[in-house]
């Protein structure tokens, strides 16, 4: 078989998969009841369970196209699997990061559903807070700034005039807005930032509007082939959240090592982010 008709089975069968997930328990539930974990975590081994309930995080790297297996039961799901599967991504990282009830916030635990939900929403929409945020480089031993600058912005044209974080009192099914922001990996680009809800779970997926340079110099993605997708989805248990970051390279053996460090920093960074703001916004 050969490597294009291997790869179109993979995208037909993982599709498949997704929309016969669509009638498991995990996609439907009410606002104000949550559902397990068990209800929404894919379908991995006991000793990936294991390693995610033990340290909060589970990685995989995809290297030679990117067929999503970590992608949670929810009713976003089908959504970002046919969005990513077809992109005819080549490379990407994807990751599951959980954080048990005991470790939230106690006013997470008190508030009412409804300002609950609306707050987790929003933490998604506080672009600019991502301005300063910082990673662990392992190389250097130390912590380095990810985001020089991110904000909201009107137009692509003009990525310097920045507007307030969009933040909403009543939370939309979907909403679309675009966004800057300059960083040590890619420089300068702007990007739309797509926003969905459902009952219980929440996502963001951020597509380029502008090309991908690596270091500002090397053209790695052309607009609209680099995407990165966030689900919150609370449960009984705690938090789950999903990350990933994928792209449709334009040389991908050349990009492969510098991409799985740079795309793993950064979706490991972007949910820690999330916590770290929850931590904030549910703070006494």
């Amino acid at each position: 078989m050969s490597d294009m008709n291997y790869r179109k089975l993979i995208k037909n069968s993982t599709l498949f998969l997704f929309f016969t997930l669509a009638a498991l328990p995990g996609f439907s539930q009410s606002p104000g009841t949550l559902p397990s974990l068990n209800d929404i975590l894919p379908a991995i081994s006991s000793s990936d369970s294991s390693a995610l309930m033990n340290d909060g995080e589970l990685l995989r790297f995809h290297g030679n196209g990117v067929s999503p297996a970590l992608l949670p039961n929810t009713s976003l799901t089908a959504g970002i699997a046919r969005q990513m599967i077809s992109g005819d991504l080549n490379i990407g990282i994807e990751g599951l990061f959980f954080t048990p009830l005991s470790e939230l916030p106690e006013k997470y635990r008190e508030m009412t559903p409804d300002e609950r939900r609306l707050t987790l929403y929003n933490i998604l929409r506080s672009v600019s807070t991502l301005q300063g945020l910082e990673y662990y480089s392992a190389s250097r031993g130390e912590m380095r700034l990810l985001f020089e600058e991110s904000w909201t912005i009107a137009k692509v044209k003009k990525p310097k005039v920045a507007l307030a974080d969009p933040l909403v009192s009543t939370i939309p099914a979907e909403d679309t807005i675009m966004i800057h922001q300059k960083d040590k990996s890619f420089n300068n680009n702007e990007s739309s930032m797509t926003f969905r809800a459902r009952s219980n779970a929440f996502a963001a997926d951020i597509i380029n509007l502008t090309p991908m340079r690596y270091k500002g110099f090397i053209r790695i993605a052309d607009p609209g082939d680099m995407q990165i997708h966030l689900i919150v989805v609370p449960v009984e248990e705690g938090l789950l959240m999903y990350g990933t970051m994928s792209a449709k390279t334009l040389n991908v053996k050349a990009f492969l090592e510098r991409a799985q460090n740079s795309f793993t920093t950064r979706v490991i960074a972007l949910t820690g982010w999330y916590r770290a703001r929850l931590g904030e916004e549910f703070s006494d």
